[in-house]
């Protein structure tokens, strides 16, 4: 027996199903597009079973790992379904469940499709109808975190309640009805990590106030993640959490730093503009900090813009929302908020400037650790030496700086010297010393793909696979991701066996990301659509190429 507790569409039905007496365990339910399943349907099936796929590429998509977050134990492929009872969920969940559905409803009707979309991914973090583009519009110019139910959301959410009711039933009462809205909101939207954060930090400050107890943010934040953690301990895996609670953190500690750095003094009726924008770029920067290294490990992109894209967001974001739920309960709303997607949407367009988007190979665990070493580093160093009344361990440190500082004077030839010699004898030892040549296959489903590392780090791509029955971009989620991790964000050379799609999908999308110095094919007999995009790239990226008949050979190095 089994429930039905979520569902989607792609070129089948997806629905996500809780197996009844086995609390917590679900899986994916697979069925054909002629049956269609409500949620809280109670159904009986039979099926194949599968087991969710280990990870078959280095650094590659670990479905097994990511369904563990959303406590699914593998997939099923429906052969035949039977519904013994329909709406057998939980009272809350359906009652939540036909909110999100009216909601949904409501919006498609006041707003045409690209709109409407933008504002449920907003509103109640409903990103499955959006079209890929806008999605990695978003990403590239580093806003995608508006269209992911967060702290900002609660915050505004929060606001609006308070304002509403505050007048009618009195400030503790309304604080009340705050936390039972915020909750039900949490049904709504589905329980995500960063959701659930900010909904418990909510309603502990919130808790806080009610019974005139003073709130810290640390304990608040520990209680949140442990509490997410009970649940589900494999969700310390999730980007979302991942991202959520050391941008949180980030913004706790590193804030009010960066806020007595940007320091701005002008004319009164300036100064409260210019204050404004100080704490929201304070807020962005501190943040983006935080989570720099955890962007690069998951998405290996940076963008130079995210700091104009921010504050131009965090301008338009706070009205969109709260007008965003008014415009659901009264259509008036609409216009104003119509004008916010707007301007969220030119914003995204921001994505498609020169440097929006550097590819960054995958960064190693050390490096991460000492990415976040340094940043402590100058955090402890800046309160030292800015505190009028620093503390004993305060002290201890400006002593120790001032020791490595006086030594550091005294023999600083000696020093020079000897770091020289050290960055020498590891030149050295890695030019003369040969490496071995590597040869990788990498798993691109239909087709072939090999990627060489020669001994003196020469790096060749052979083929990159593709299919023609799917439109599933191999080269940029498969091939592009594996280069990534194994530290490589440039190619000298492209091999295309032959134009067949199955071999050369891939490379075309590894062509327009990558900088890539050489291309090596054989001379065509058919001027195929793929043959035809790959000469276009060819011309717009100035790669040389250079093209072989039987008995040729290239040479590579010595």
């Amino acid at each position: 027996m089994l429930l039905v507790t979520q569902s989607g569409k792609q070129y089948y039905n997806l629905y996500h199903v809780q197996i009844l007496g086995k609390k917590h365990f679900n899986l994916i339910l697979q069925v054909s597009k002629k049956q269609e399943l409500a949620y809280g349907d109670k159904i009986e099936l039979q099926g194949q079973y599968k087991k969710p796929n280990k990870r078959t590429n280095y650094g590659g998509y670990d479905e097994q790992s990511y369904l563990k977050t959303l406590k699914v134990v593998g997939r099923v492929k429906a052969t035949k379904i039977k519904v013994l009872g329909k709406n057998q969920l939980n009272p809350i969940l359906q009652l939540a469940n036909t909110q999100k559905l009216e909601i949904e409803q409501k919006i498609e009707t006041n707003f045409e499709e690209e709109k409407a979309d933008l504002l449920k991914g907003i509103l109640i973090g409903e990103t499955t109808g959006m079209q890929e583009e806008v999605k990695e519009n978003f990403r590239t110019a580093n806003i995608s975190h508006i269209l992911a139910i967060s702290g900002m959301h609660i915050s505004y959410l929060m606001i609006g309640i308070r304002i509403v009711f505050k007048k009618l039933i009195g400030k503790r009462k309304s604080q009340i009805v705050t936390i039972a809205i915020l909750v039900f909101y949490t049904f709504i939207t589905g329980f995500s990590p960063s959701i659930v954060r900010a909904v418990i930090m909510g309603a502990i400050s919130m808790g806080g106030e009610i019974f005139y107890r003073k709130n810290d943010t640390l304990t608040s934040i520990s209680i949140s993640l442990l509490c997410i953690l009970v649940y589900n301990p494999f969700l310390i895996l999730h980007v979302g959490l991942q991202l959520s609670y050391i941008g949180t953190l980030g913004i706790i500690l590193l804030q009010p730093t960066i806020l007595k750095i940007l320091k701005i003094k002008k004319a009164k009726t300036q100064r409260k503009i210019l204050q404004k924008i100080k704490e929201i770029l304070a807020v962005s920067l501190s943040a983006q900090i935080a989570i720099l290294p955890i962007l690069l490990y998951h998405f290996n992109t940076i963008g130079l813009y995210f700091l104009v894209t921010n504050l131009l967001v965090s301008i338009v974001i706070g009205p969109t929302i709260i007008l965003g739920f008014l415009s659901i309960f009264v259509k008036v709303f609409s216009f104003p908020v119509k004008v916010g997607l707007e301007i969220l949407l030119f914003i995204s367009n921001f994505s498609k400037l020169p440097l929006s988007k550097i590819y960054i190979a995958t960064p190693k665990l050390i490096g991460i650790v000492c990415y976040f070493l340094v940043v402590c580093f100058f955090y402890i160093m800046y309160y030292s030496y800015q505190e009028k009344r620093p503390t004993g361990s305060q002290k201890r440190f400006k002593n120790l700086m001032a020791l490595f500082y006086y030594r550091w004077r005294q023999k600083r030839k000696q020093y020079f010297s000897i770091i020289i010699l050290v960055f020498i004898f590891i030149f050295f030892c890695f030019h003369l010393f040969p490496k071995s040549l590597k040869i990788y296959f990498v798993d691109v489903g239909q087709g072939d793909c090999t990627f060489l590392v020669t001994p003196k780090n020469k790096t060749v791509l052979i083929d990159g696979g593709g299919s023609i029955a799917s439109d599933f971009d191999v080269g940029k989620k498969t091939v592009i991701p594996y280069l990534l991790d194994r530290g490589y964000t440039k190619l000298d050379y492209i091999m295309v066996s032959h134009f067949d799609l199955d071999h050369v999908a891939g490379l075309l999308s590894v062509m327009e990301e990558l900088t890539v110095k050489n291309v090596i094919i054989s001379k065509q007999k058919e001027d195929t659509k793929q043959y035809q995009e790959f000469i276009k790239l060819v011309k717009e990226k100035s790669i040389a190429v250079t093209i072989v008949k039987k008995g040729d050979s290239i040479k590579i190095e010595d």
